[in-house]
């Protein structure tokens, strides 16, 4: 009896983080249905890296890494809310994320979050100049 309670009670903790994950994503993609993300697509980036691996452990490189990635779109941030941009760092946050894009160690879903904040990314660089802050 004892031992049915203990899996109903693992059974329903897992059925509840799987909702709340389900929930990130979702609204995640709300977050980016308009055009807003664009003044804060920096934040948006951030906010999707420490989501990621705040449920993983990193290694102590990779942490490291990560780090500084999200120090750079902190910065990348402060700079775009003052209408300044800094090319060659986003080039090293595209690198960071690349790697992290790539790692197989992340879920499958996770993956394709960050390869949609790559390309987010990309976007941003061509068309910095053209889009409203």
């Amino acid at each position: 009896m004892k031992r049915n309670i203990t899996a109903g009670l693992i059974l329903a903790a897992c059925v509840t983080l799987s909702g709340l994950a389900q929930d990130w994503y979702h609204d995640r993609d709300a977050r980016y249905q308009d055009e807003q993300w664009r003044s804060q697509v920096f934040t948006e980036v951030r906010s999707d890296l420490d989501h990621i691996w705040s449920a993983r452990g990193a290694s102590e490189k990779e942490d490291a890494r990560l780090e500084t990635t999200k120090e750079e779109l902190t910065e990348l941030q402060a700079k775009l809310d003052h209408g300044q941009f800094d090319n060659g760092t986003l080039n090293d946050v595209i690198d960071s994320i690349r790697k992290s894009a790539n790692d197989q160690r992340l879920a499958p879903r996770d993956r394709a979050v960050l390869s949609d904040d790559l390309n987010r990314l990309h976007d941003y660089q061509l068309n910095y100049k053209t889009w409203k802050h």
